[in-house]
């Protein structure tokens, strides 16, 4: 067995055929060639595929002549879980290559534009560097929660302060101050800030009439927690399904990825969400998620 060869070719595969390529591996693999697979994932790179071929080499299913019972593949390997180490590994290597070439971006357009503050170079380049943050975002989605006593009021007071010089309308919060609960900081964060971002980009949209504040409202159940996010703007133009399509728009200068984000996020919380329009304009996003205290 050529381990580096092998490494190679894994790396190269879609996550599904990484998955069909560990699955036959772990049932074929001799002994001596696990010991070679256990030392080759110290090497393996990204954490998801080290964790796999150790998996493989920790394995007791060794060939022989005799019938052995072998574990169910699909109980070994978690698709799910290995596409979102994979998109969340390529996302932070992505990340890593981008930041510094922006950083040099703006410290080259700051020297050699006039008036770069008042520019259209510094306005595009405040984009792209917003659709870097939205990914780094959707990275954190894609990785397993951590959860631990969280101040609800807190974070979401954050991001709508983060957003309020972006907003045309004022933003709202209905939130009890005292509202606590054991959840994921993190990911409760990127709900609340891409269903903001959705909002003020929905109320920013000119329209005949004068637009209402966006709202946050939020409260607590016995076995749960529940937000909505409420604008004012130009409502959906098409159904949520379609929105959820991470290319998909229709609001100009839109990235299109909140909603996939929002998605992902919620559902690694366990939760549950919708999106709909709201009377007699606007959109409402709701989302509701279980309490772990």
């Amino acid at each position: 067995m050529n381990i580096e060869k092998l490494l190679i070719e894994l790396r190269n595969l879609s996550p599904d055929k990484q998955i069909e390529s560990l699955k036959a591996l772990r049932e074929t693999a001799t002994t001596a060639e696990k010991k070679l697979i256990k030392t080759a994932a110290e090497d393996a790179g990204a954490p998801w595929l080290k964790n796999a071929l150790l998996d493989i080499a920790n394995s007791n299913n060794v060939r022989t002549n005799q019938k052995v019972e072998k574990p169910d593949p699909e109980e070994v390997f978690d698709k799910d879980a290995v596409k979102s180490e994979a998109v969340s590994d390529s996302i932070g290597q992505m990340i890593h290559e981008l930041d510094p070439i922006l950083g040099s971006i703006r410290i080259f357009a700051e020297r050699e534009i006039d008036n770069f503050e008042q520019s259209k170079t510094k306005l595009e380049l405040e984009k792209l560097i917003e659709v870097i943050e939205i990914f780094e975002e959707w990275r954190k989605a894609e990785q397993s929660p951590i959860f631990r006593e969280v101040n609800i009021f807190g974070v979401i007071s954050k991001e709508a302060d983060r957003f309020a010089s972006k907003s045309k309308v004022e933003i709202q919060i209905q939130v009890p101050k005292n509202l606590v609960c054991t959840t994921s900081s993190a990911l409760l964060r990127i709900i609340i800030s891409n269903a903001l971002r959705n909002a003020v980009e929905s109320s920013n949209q000119l329209t005949v009439r004068e637009k209402h504040p966006i709202i946050v409202r939020g409260s607590a159940t016995d076995s749960s927690i529940w937000f909505s996010v409420i604008d004012d703007g130009i409502g959906l133009q098409d159904k949520t399904e379609l929105l959820l399509r991470s290319r998909h728009t229709t609001k100009p200068g839109n990235r299109g990825l909140g909603l996939a984000i929002i998605e992902k996020a919620v559902r690694s919380l366990g939760g549950q969400w919708r999106l709909s329009n709201s009377i007699p304009y606007g959109a409402e996003l709701f989302f509701e998620i279980p309490r772990r205290d």
